[in-house]
C-alpha cells in the first residue's frame, strides 16, 4: 500500500495511505468479531455436509464483493476488510470442518423424538501435557495479540484478545492444574505473511521450557504446529524441526522492539529463562 497510483496521474501521500491501511484493519478486526452472528446457523449445523454446503455458499458470496475497483475510498476499504474477515473466517471454518469429517464417529441420537437435534461429537486431538509453570507459558503465548506488528511477521491481526489465544493453548495443551479450558481442535487459515515466524518461537520456546521436566520431543510440538496452522501447508516435519529455531534473533529483536504492547517484557522475561537463546536484560 506504500505506491498507491490513482488514474496514473499522481501517487497518494503516505498520511493517506495510512488512513487507507487504518480503515482497512478498523473493518477487518470488527468483521472478525461480527462474523459468528452473521453465519451462526451454519456454524451451529450438526449435518456437516449441509454446513459444508452453505460455507461453500456464504465464500462464494463474500469472493464476489471482495474486490477494488481503484478507487482510494476509506468507507471502500473498511468494507472490504469487513469482508476479508468473513472470507477467512469462514475458509478456516470450512477446513475445520473437513477435517472432522473423515474421522466422524457414528452421529449420536439423543431422543427418538424427531425434532431433536443430532449431535456430532468430533474425535479428541492429542494435547501435549504441560509440566512447566502454565502461567508462564500463557503470558509467552498472549504475545500473539500484537505478533502482528513485528516487522518480521508482516501480517495483518489473527488473534484480537486474550481469550482467543487461550482457546488456542486449550486446544494444543493440557495441564494437571486445569487452567486451561478443553477446546476442540480446529485448523487456522492464516492471512499472507510469515506468522511461522512468531509460532516457531513460541513453540520451540514451550518445548525448551517443558522438556525438561518430561520426555516429549520436538518433533511432536512441530507436527502441533503443521496440524494447526495454514502457513505450514508445504512444510514437511523435518524440514521443520530443524529449522524452528532457524531466525530467532530476528523475531525476539522485533518484540522488544513492541515497547507499547502490555506481553513484550513478559516474553522476554520467560525467554531469558532458556540458556541458549542468551537474552540479557
Amino acid at each position: 500500500m506504500d505506491n498507491i497510483i490513482v488514474d496514473h496521474l499522481f501517487t497518494v501521500g503516505q498520511n493517506y495511505v495510512n488512513e487507507l491501511r487504518g480503515k482497512f484493519e478498523q473493518g477487518y478486526f470488527e468483521g472478525m468479531k461480527d462474523y459468528p452472528g452473521q453465519i451462526v446457523s451454519a456454524l451451529l449445523n450438526p449435518d456437516l455436509y449441509q454446513k459444508i454446503k452453505q460455507l461453500d455458499h456464504f465464500i462464494k458470496f463474500c469472493a464476489d464483493h471482495l474486490f477494488f475497483e481503484g478507487f482510494a475510498v476509506p468507507s471502500c476499504m473498511y468494507a472490504l476488510g469487513f469482508i476479508q474477515a468473513y472470507l477467512v473466517r469462514a475458509c478456516g471454518e470450512r477446513e475445520n470442518t473437513l477435517r472432522i469429517m473423515p474421522h466422524q464417529p457414528a452421529a449420536v441420537v439423543l431422543s427418538n423424538e424427531p425434532q431433536q437435534p443430532v449431535i456430532v461429537v468430533p474425535g479428541e486431538y492429542d494435547r501435549i501435557p504441560l509440566d512447566y509453570s502454565v502461567d508462564e507459558i500463557i503470558s509467552l503465548w498472549l504475545i500473539l495479540v500484537d505478533a502482528w506488528k513485528c516487522k518480521p511477521v508482516n501480517s495483518i491481526q489473527v488473534f484480537t484478545s486474550e481469550a482467543e489465544v487461550l482457546q488456542l493453548l486449550g486446544m494444543l495443551f493440557e495441564d494437571k492444574d486445569g487452567k486451561l479450558e478443553r477446546h476442540v481442535h480446529k485448523f487456522f487459515e492464516l492471512p499472507p505473511g510469515n506468522y511461522e515466524r512468531i509460532l516457531n518461537l513460541l513453540m520451540h520456546a514451550t518445548y525448551k521450557l517443558n522438556t525438561d521436566r518430561n520426555n516429549i520431543g520436538l518433533e511432536r510440538y512441530c507436527q502441533l504446529l503443521i496440524d494447526t496452522f495454514s502457513c505450514y501447508s508445504k512444510t514437511k516435519l523435518e524440514s521443520l524441526r530443524s529449522n524452528i529455531n532457524k531466525e530467532r534473533g530476528n523475531i525476539v529483536q522485533s518484540i522488544s522492539n513492541l515497547t507499547e504492547s502490555p506481553y513484550s517484557k513478559n516474553v522476554l522475561k520467560t525467554l531469558r529463562k532458556i540458556n541458549e537463546y542468551r537474552i540479557r536484560e
